[in-house]
């Protein structure tokens, strides 16, 4: 009998081990979870930060600015996953919050940060691309133009086509004038003023050829007078 219940002792003293065991290691996955959700959310910070120091240029021709559209939706892909990334860390310290009957040190925190960089993130990237479907409609339009098309007068003839890429260019070099507005009442500039003074001075250089187009097409005789 005595023997028996110095058995039943010795597995109880072991299952507590086993139990105190898990705990510790669940812990530990507590701990390093809270941790990389907190990169998580300094990664998806310099990531915004890169956005919108580094990503402004918007192509010198219709085809760099659809390589540079393409490069930036890749570049949200990797935002999109270190977001999801850091929600997968936040909803594991969830579980093991339960589990150890404990509350987190830095989810409650974790969690809002998170959401609030990531909400600014696709704000700034939703203007990024809006940009960069403007300058390739700008381009796009003014290529056709400024391009020799000898067998198709009227398509370069058409008065309405110079009034639109007038008006995208236009639209373009104000919308270059506009900071990113966050839910907060915050804003930001894409670059900084130099930056934005040489991209805009390439859109009105391309302005500047389409409108002497306009004329050369207006006035034939003096281009037959120049030459």
């Amino acid at each position: 009998m005595l023997e028996l219940e110095q058995l039943r002792y010795k597995e109880q003293c072991e299952d507590m081990v086993d139990v105190r065991r898990l705990k510790m290691l669940q812990m530990v996955q507590l701990f390093k979870c809270e941790e990389d959700a907190a990169q998580a959310v300094e990664w998806l910070s310099e990531l915004l930060d890169a956005l919108l120091k580094t990503h402004i240029r918007l192509g010198d021709d219709a085809q760099e600015t659809k390589v540079l559209l393409e490069k930036h939706r890749k570049f949200v892909d990797v935002a999109q996953s270190t977001y999801d990334y850091g929600r997968q860390l936040l909803q594991a310290t969830v579980v093991l919050c339960q589990s150890l009957r404990c509350t987190s040190r830095s989810s409650g925190d974790t969690l809002p940060r998170l959401n609030r960089v990531w909400k600014q993130f696709t704000i700034a990237s939703e203007e990024r691309v809006h940009r960069l479907e403007m300058a390739i409609a700008f381009h796009s339009n003014a290529e056709k133009i400024l391009q020799d098309c000898p067998e198709e007068p009227e398509a370069i003839n058409d008065e309405e086509q110079f009034d639109e890429i007038e008006a995208v260019g236009k639209s373009l070099l104000d919308r270059l004038t506009v900071p990113v507005v966050y839910p907060d009442g915050t804003e930001q500039y894409f670059g900084s003023p130099s930056d934005m003074a040489s991209t805009a001075e390439h859109i009105r250089d391309r302005m500047k050829l389409v409108s002497l187009k306009r004329q050369q097409l207006r006035h034939p005789e003096m281009v037959t007078t120049e030459s």
